[in-house]
């Protein structure tokens, strides 16, 4: 990530006075062309950052500038700490401890036990509940195409089922609630597309170098919650789904029933199979009370589910 990495140049150069820029793109696995860019951008940024040529040479911080531990307040490193250690599980876990280490070099001595403290008291944990082994290497592939501009190569597959080969240029990750998505310049199509990394196989980091492009960033597909009309239905939930409809959906409204297991719910429904697949897919624990066309639609449904298995 860049911002991650700009913090760990001026981190290093602080520490080490003068550093080469080939031994920086060790040091952050990233490329030199890479390192050259981060320094421009610090040198926009207003950190006066030279570098010198020459056997002796290399990249340095002016000795008169220093970074004020003053700047950062004791919320601003616990929301930062927080952050970090809840991307810890899907990013690299090495690269995430350096920076967590770095992050705490700027914070006064007599504040760290506080700080601890506030970051212990909130844990966010993103990672899904089943395991996924080819996650963490895919990830890891395309934050390298991402660092070092270089190209990925791999076969993709539609939720058509469609299979393509596909070269891109990667300018962006996103995590949506447990799927991560690639944002990148296809070079097949010419232009910004979205891809899922769970629908990617044979992904390979090209030796080829790409220039970046102005990013211009598309919607994640379909987005269901947007621009649709809702139907209000009726359902006979169970405790248990109750809790997972608000999870997903908020605060709804729901009255008792007879049955102390069992609660009544007004639920925004849409009429889709995004929808449809949702209240089956909590079996017998969900029942549509009304209207009565979406019970005959889930009527329908489940016979063409129950005529597969006959």
């Amino acid at each position: 990530m860049k911002t991650e990495r700009l913090l760990a140049i001026i981190m290093i150069l602080l520490e080490k006075k003068q550093v080469s820029a080939s031994k920086l793109a060790e040091m952050l696995e990233v490329s030199v062309r890479t390192i050259y860019r981060d320094i421009n951008s610090l040198s926009e940024a207003g950190i006066p950052v030279t570098s010198f040529p020459g056997v002796n040479g290399g990249i340095q911080i002016m000795d008169n500038y220093k970074i004020d531990k003053q700047f950062f307040t004791s919320s601003d490193i616990t929301s930062l700490l927080i952050a970090l250690e809840s991307l810890s599980n899907n990013v690299s876990p090495i690269q995430t401890s350096q920076t967590f280490e770095k992050l705490k070099t700027l914070v006064p001595s007599q504040f760290l036990d506080e700080i601890e403290f506030k970051t212990n008291q909130i844990v966010i944990d993103l990672t899904p509940w089943t395991s996924n082994h080819t996650l963490q290497p895919f990830l890891e592939v395309v934050k390298a195409g991402m660092d070092q501009q270089r190209v990925l190569s791999f076969d993709y597959e539609d939720n058509q089922g469609r299979k393509t080969q596909r070269t891109v240029e990667p300018y962006r990750l996103v995590l949506k609630e447990i799927s991560w998505y690639l944002q990148a310049y296809c070079l097949e199509k010419a232009d910004f597309r979205t891809f899922k990394i769970s629908r990617m196989s044979e992904l390979t980091l090209t030796a080829s170098h790409f220039d970046p492009r102005e990013f211009k960033a598309k919607p994640l597909g379909k987005e269901p919650f947007y621009g649709k009309e809702f139907t209000m239905i009726t359902l006979k939930v169970t405790h248990k789904i109750k809790e997972q409809l608000c999870d997903k959906f908020g605060q709804l409204h729901f009255s008792h029933t007879d049955d102390p297991e069992k609660v009544i719910i007004d639920f925004p429904f849409m009429e889709d199979d995004f929808g449809y697949n949702l209240l089956l897919g909590f079996g017998c624990q969900c029942e549509c009370i009304q209207p009565k066309h979406v019970r005959t639609e889930l009527k329908r449904r489940l016979t063409d589910m129950l005529a597969i298995y006959q």
